[in-house]
C-alpha cells in the first residue's frame, strides 16, 4: 500500500509499506477519504513518526482476533480509542476516557493518510446509505467536535440578559463547522464571523454570517457565545473583547505556541466562562448525521478540493495559507 510520511519542514513523502495486520479487537479499514485538519499543521511543519490523519472514512476489510465488524461496511473512524470501563466511559463520555488504548489515531498511532489502517472495532461509526464516504468525513470534527463544544458552551450561559448573538473567530473547517452548528441550533442570522483569509471569510458571508470588524469591537462585549477556532494569539486576544458579561468562550483552536494572557482590565472586570472542548462522545454520532442532513447543501460546499494522496503536500501548503475550506485526500 501507499502511505504518507511527514518529514518536517513542510515536506511529505509518499512511500510503499506493508498492509498492517489487525490485532486483537481491531479491524483493517481500507481508507476512502481523509480530511485535512488544523491539528495536522503542527505535524506538517515539524514532522512525526506515525502517519497522521484523524478524520477518515473507509471500508471494513478484515477482522482481527475477537472483532466481529461486518466486512464491507462503510464507516467513519472515531479517533479516541476508549476503554469502555472507566467512570467516564460507563456514562457514555467516551471523549473523556482516562485509559486511551494505544493512543489517538493519527497522532500516537497510524492514521488515515494511508491506503489501509488498523483501528479498534469499537471506534467504527457506520455510515448510512445517503451519506457518501466523502461527506462522512464531516461527521467527525467539522460537525461532531463543533456540535459538542458549542453545546458545552451554551450550557455555561446563565445571564437572563444575554444577547443571543454568537461569534466565530477563525474559519478553518472547525470554525466553519461551528458557524453551521450555531445556525442549526437557533442562532441563524445572529452569527458573526472573522478570518483574515478572504476565501474563508467569503464562504461564511455567502452562507449568511455577519462580518466582525476587529477595529470596531466594544471591549465590554456583544456576544453571548464566542468560538475561538484560530489557535492564534491575535484571535485569542480578540475573543476577550467579543464575549459579553455572562457569556462563554469556547476554545477549539490548536497551536504549539504558548497562549500568553496578559492581565488587562478588559477581561479582569468581566464575568464570563472559558470552556475547552475535546472531541465528542461516540454515542452522539446519530445526531451529527441528522445535523448534516439538515444543512447538507452547505456542508457539501465546504468539501474542496479533493486530491489524490500524491498531491497531499501541495494540499497542505494551500490549506495552511487559508486558500481552501475542507480539503480531502481520496485514497480508495
Amino acid at each position: 500500500m501507499l502511505k504518507a510520511v511527514f518529514q518536517g519542514g513542510d515536506k511529505i513523502e509518499i512511500v510503499s509499506a506493508p498492509i498492517p495486520e489487525p490485532g486483537a479487537g481491531e479491524v483493517l479499514v481500507q481508507t476512502s477519504y481523509c480530511g485535512l485538519c488544523g491539528s495536522d499543521k503542527r505535524l506538517f511543519h515539524n514532522g512525526t513518526q506515525n502517519t497522521p490523519g484523524h478524520e477518515l472514512t473507509g471500508i471494513v476489510r478484515r477482522n482481527g482476533p475477537g472483532a466481529t465488524a461486518p466486512e464491507g461496511a462503510r464507516v467513519a473512524v472515531y479517533i479516541h480509542p476508549y476503554c469502555g470501563q472507566c467512570r467516564f466511559c460507563r456514562v457514555g463520555e467516551t471523549n473523556r476516557c482516562i485509559n486511551v488504548l494505544g493512543g489517538q489515531i493519527g497522532f500516537n498511532r497510524p492514521g488515515g493518510y494511508a491506503q489501509n489502517v488498523t483501528v479498534p472495532a469499537s471506534c467504527l461509526i457506520e455510515l448510512p446509505p445517503d451519506i457518501s464516504d466523502a461527506e462522512g468525513v464531516l461527521i467527525l470534527d467539522t460537525i461532531g467536535t463543533a456540535t459538542y463544544g458549542v453545546k458545552y458552551g451554551l450550557r455555561a450561559l446563565d445571564s437572563q440578559a444575554r444577547s443571543g448573538r454568537a461569534a466565530v473567530v477563525g474559519l478553518g473547517p472547525l470554525g466553519l463547522g461551528s458557524f453551521h452548528i450555531l445556525s442549526s441550533l437557533g442562532m441563524e442570522g445572529n452569527v458573526y464571523a472573522y478570518d483574515p483569509a478572504p476565501v474563508r471569510m467569503g464562504a461564511a458571508l455567502g452562507w449568511g454570517a455577519k462580518a466582525i470588524d476587529p477595529a470596531g469591537i466594544n471591549p465590554r462585549g456583544e456576544f453571548s457565545l464566542v468560538v475561538e477556532a484560530s489557535g492564534q494569539q491575535a484571535g485569542r486576544d480578540l475573543v476577550f473583547d467579543l464575549v459579553e458579561p455572562g457569556g462563554c468562550v469556547v476554545l477549539f483552536g490548536q497551536s504549539p505556541n504558548p497562549w500568553i494572557i496578559q492581565p488587562h482590565i478588559k477581561w479582569r472586570r468581566k464575568d464570563f466562562s472559558i470552556v475547552h472542548s475535546f472531541y465528542f462522545p461516540i454515542g452522539m454520532a446519530a445526531e451529527f448525521i441528522d445535523l448534516f442532513r439538515a444543512r447538507a447543501g452547505y456542508y457539501r460546499q465546504m468539501i474542496s478540493p479533493i486530491v489524490p494522496l500524491e498531491k497531499l503536500q501541495e494540499a497542505f501548503i494551500d490549506f495552511c495559507a487559508g486558500k481552501t475550506l475542507k480539503p480531502l485526500v481520496k485514497l480508495g
